[in-house]
């Protein structure tokens, strides 16, 4: 509560400020505003199609961020440096060309026709620049004031557009403004100027400028990637080809048709051939054994035959047309053939003749373990065919084996070469499909494009404005109100809470942490002089109360004691504790007032190291003893002479700020004791007197509106005709 009024008595004290500050801010926004240039507002409505159009990329669902983007892609085209640009350089040319000096026109009122007319024509190349203008032909105005352009400062037509002209510059065209209608496919485009015409030209040539510039954009874009698709086609179809015309030519070479079955061949034949071996290798190796046995048993008749020339030959012959017939068995597979049954023919009477030299060389007709060597022969013979017959497939089967080991060399750097190829042609026709698809991709997307851009149209076109917007006066004129009476405010606001001047009861109490248990008036010097000597018997009197109230508790053979205290001279502690004598002695109290400068030595030892005020004057039959001490900036005190005393006051002048060392001085004496230790406010205003005291005459009817107001007594009854009569009386 007692913030809520401090602030009302703070709004009060600047109540003039406040009032006068922002009625004079606020008459001067009406007088600058007097003259208010008229605004007029052109609108148009652009169909995108982005979301609800036709498309033929194929996608199933709505991509939100993708529609979100296209549609700002096309804000920012409409927004960008280039395409005001262009409208800019548009408008002025159409302007120039249509412009009147004398009369308005639905281009441009002759006003601001006068204004570019004159600004052209009085610059430094004025003739140069009137001469661009092609009174038939626009474009060829714009392309003439192309041509003059250059990025230098002195250059007219560049700096038109980067100049701060009202109409052509990229700073006004940025004012127009682009939004969305909610998440439809409208976007709705506003400009407001001070001339009609430009205003409504303005939004014409954006609507026009603006699908140009995004086909030029999206267009440009795609049909270089289509450009790059196609040529990155050709090179890698061109590959390709010569590619799989390596493959083939390497085939042909190596007269190789399938090479994968051909292998797979190969393995099959090498698997049966490997098992024919070990067939062929085991039966030579048994027959073999049984030949040697045989041979033992014969003796003396195996080495006649062998060294026999017709049983050489003999067995020569068979061994020869065993190996054919192993040899046509081996490739003709179980089929009977001509040669193979002739040789068969020839194998049984070349048997038949080794059998007969084999008879005639028989020595024995038993062996010396009692068998028959007729019968060991024929069996001999019979096992020595065997064995020709093992060896002759066994040579064959090794041979054959030797000859797929060929096949193996020639098919092994073969088949890794057909395989890099191809990989190759494998990547190679990868990276063909996927530029195919990619190139199939940017024309889908271009005829997608082309589509977008035929919906692009222009739903609402601009309407030329006959009507201008209101001006916004009433509206700057308040807002400059409520902006001075918050600037105001706020700045007396921010130096109250910087401000360390103790004024009155809440700042004093939470600049110094101390209770503040009054404050004497201050001396009026224009309006209310008259009362000041009972402004001061009323303070004198409140203060008499405030210390006769600690006066509760007294020490034997020692008056009642009053410290008043100060951190600097001139504080007014003599001016109180004077006149608090002359009240109490008035009243017929024995009172006796001390003081530093008349009764005692603050440099005498005695002083400095007192533990009571007897140590320093001798009491005598007071009651109350009033003893006044230096200022504590300069001087020190004892804290005996603080506990001793039944009231610490320390006093303080309302209009000063309380500084650092105040607080450094005030810190250092509360802890010498601890008797506590309150605030007395000196020349303080009437505000803050009558916040302790009540209220100080004169009491007339608006004084006491106004006291009661500041004391928040809202709904207090004030009758009025009382306080007439009263003053009358008086």
């Amino acid at each position: 509560m007692d913030y809520i009024l401090y602030f009302c008595r703070f709004l009060y004290r600047i109540r003039w400020w406040l009032l006068l500050g922002t009625c004079i801010i606020t008459l001067a926004v009406i007088y600058a505003t007097k003259n208010l240039g008229r605004a007029y507002r052109v609108e148009a409505t652009v169909y995108t199609g982005i979301i609800s159009g036709y498309t033929i990329e194929g996608n199933s669902g709505l991509d939100w961020a993708a529609t979100n983007n296209a549609i700002d892609n096309l804000v920012n085209i409409m927004k960008s440096e280039n395409t005001l640009k262009h409208v800019s350089y548009r408008l002025y040319a159409r302007n120039m060309i249509n412009g009147n000096l004398e009369k308005d026109n639905r281009y441009l009122t002759a006003n601001s026709f006068r204004d570019i007319y004159n600004h052209t024509k009085n610059s430094k190349d004025g003739k140069a620049l009137l001469a661009l203008i092609d009174k038939n032909s626009e474009e060829r105005t714009v392309e003439n004031m192309l041509s003059y352009e250059e990025p230098v400062w002195d250059n007219y037509i560049y700096g038109l557009f980067y100049w701060n002209h009202r109409h052509y510059s990229y700073q006004s065209l940025k004012s127009i403004k682009i939004s969305r209608k909610g998440n439809s496919d409208l976007l709705e485009v506003s400009y407001t100027a001070n001339d009609p015409g430009i205003a409504y030209n303005t939004i014409a040539i954006l609507m026009e400028e603006f699908v140009n510039e995004y086909n030029a954009i999206r267009y440009g874009e795609t049909d270089k990637v289509i450009e790059f698709f196609r040529a990155e086609l050709d090179r890698v179809g061109h590959e390709l080809r010569l590619a799989e015309d390596s493959l083939t030519r390497y085939n042909i070479e190596k007269r190789v048709i399938n090479y994968y079955d051909e292998t797979k061949e190969i393995a099959s034949i090498n698997a049966t051939f490997e098992l024919s071996e070990q067939s062929a290798l085991m039966a030579y190796n048994g027959s073999r054994a049984l030949l040697d046995e045989l041979e033992r048993q014969m003796n003396i008749n195996i080495e006649s035959l062998k060294t026999n020339s017709q049983f050489v030959n003999s067995l020569n012959n068979v061994s020869v047309l065993t190996s054919k017939i192993s040899e046509i068995e081996s490739f003709a597979g179980d089929g009977e053939t001509e040669q193979l049954a002739d040789y068969r023919k020839k194998l049984e009477i070349a048997k038949e003749e080794l059998a007969q030299v084999s008879d005639r060389y028989v020595e024995n007709q038993y062996t010396k373990e009692g068998i028959s060597r007729t019968n060991i022969v024929e069996q001999w013979l019979e096992q020595l065919l065997v064995f020709e017959k093992a060896k002759s497939d066994l040579l064959i089967i090794q041979k054959s084996r030797q000859d797929l080991n060929d096949k193996y060399v020639f098919y092994a750097p073969v088949g890794s070469t057909i395989k890099r190829k191809e990989r190759q042609i494998s990547f190679t026709e990868r990276n063909y499909l996927t530029t195919l698809e990619s190139y199939q991709a940017a024309l889908m997307r271009k005829k997608n494009l082309e589509m977008t851009s035929a919906t692009l149209k222009v739903l609402n076109p601009p309407a030329f404005p006959i009507s201008a917007e209101p001006t916004g006066r009433s509206r700057i004129v308040i807002i400059a109100f409520v902006a001075a009476f918050l600037f105001i405010l706020g700045f007396f606001l921010l130096v109250e809470i910087l401000d360390h001047t103790l004024r009155d009861r809440i700042r004093a109490e939470r600049i110094t942490g101390l209770k503040v248990l009054g404050a004497f008036p201050g001396r009026t010097k224009v309006k209310y002089k008259n009362y000041n000597s009972e402004y001061i018997s009323i303070g004198t009197k409140f203060l008499s109360n405030i210390v006769l109230g600690f006066f509760t508790n007294k020490k034997e053979n020692t008056p009642y004691i009053v410290n008043f205290l100060s951190t600097e001279s001139g504080d007014g502690k003599s001016y109180l504790s004077t006149n608090l004598e002359e009240y109490w002695n008035s009243l017929g109290m024995k009172v006796r007032r001390v003081s530093w400068d008349a009764d005692f030595d603050v440099n005498d030892p005695k002083y400095l190291l007192a533990k009571s005020i007897h140590d320093i004057y001798p009491a005598k039959e007071e009651d109350i003893l009033i003893v006044e001490y230096p200022n504590l900036k300069e001087y020190n005190i004892s804290g005996k002479l603080l506990d001793e005393a039944n009231l610490n006051l320390m006093v303080a002048r309302a209009d000063r700020a309380w500084k650092g060392a105040d607080k450094l001085v005030l810190e250092k004496l509360e802890q010498q004791t601890n008797t506590p230790i309150y605030f007395y406010l000196n020349k303080a205003s009437m505000e803050a007197t009558e916040s302790f005291t009540g209220m100080l005459p004169p009491e007339t009817y608006f004084r006491k509106l106004g006291y009661r107001l500041s004391q928040l007594g809202l709904t207090e009854h004030l009758d009025r005709d009382s306080v007439i009569s009263r003053e009358e009386h008086e």
